[in-house]
């Protein structure tokens, strides 16, 4: 999953989904130096890929899409379930997503010095350009694409995914509906799981990883 998925799978504690919002940049180990709220949502998104890239659901969406995209085809997928997310919001939340997403941004803003080294680099287009309101959005996905086309020296054949999506997207749609059912009832008992873990850093500052 990407990360619109990662942090409304957090629960209520937006410091449970900061952490889970960083969970790719705090790599090996370096999850311990940081206090329990946000080691408890580091710890959550590693289960939460762990759970996703073993579902026989996203696999099938994955095999689906993956002469295409190749060794890419699993990081276009979670910006596609994001994408499903997004466009079916309000049937998962009552917040509306633009007050949901700067309510994220905010604590972004307010922990930056406390961001590993990557999340420093990445947040402030994140917000300017409001990558967690507009997944949603087939234009600005159209353009996030682009830009990973690039990043990727263009062998995931990302210019690509557009149209790609358009091709299966009843399909990938359903998909995601059916598996995010699953991964909702599994983040759920996997943070009532960490949270009830006693933690000897709880009381420490949260510290930069670079």
């Amino acid at each position: 999953m990407n990360f619109l998925a990662h942090i409304y799978l957090s629960g209520e504690n937006k410091n449970i989904a900061l952490g889970n919002l960083i969970g790719d940049m705090v790599k090996g180990k370096a999850y311990e130096n940081y206090e329990h709220d946000i080691k408890t949502g580091l710890l959550l998104h590693r289960a939460i890929d762990h759970y996703t890239d073993k579902h026989e659901i996203v696999l099938k969406s994955k095999k689906m899409i993956a002469p295409d995209f190749n060794r890419y085809a699993g990081i276009v997928l979670d910006i596609y379930y994001d994408h499903f997310l997004a466009q079916n919001w309000n049937r998962y939340c009552k917040t509306e997503l633009q007050e949901y997403v700067n309510e994220m941004y905010v604590l972004l803003i307010k922990n930056y010095t406390s961001l590993p080294l990557r999340a420093q680099q990445i947040s402030p287009f994140m917000i300017i350009r409001n990558w967690l309101g507009n997944y949603g959005n087939k234009k600005s996905l159209y353009y996030i694409f682009l830009g990973m086309h690039r990043r990727t020296r263009k062998l995931g054949n990302m210019h690509q995914a557009m149209s790609v999506l358009k091709s299966h997207y009843s399909l990938l749609e359903k998909d995601f509906f059916l598996f995010f059912d699953d991964l909702q009832e599994f983040s759920k008992n996997k943070l009532i799981e960490l949270s009830a873990v006693p933690n000897e850093n709880s009381s420490g500052n949260n510290q930069r990883n670079t």
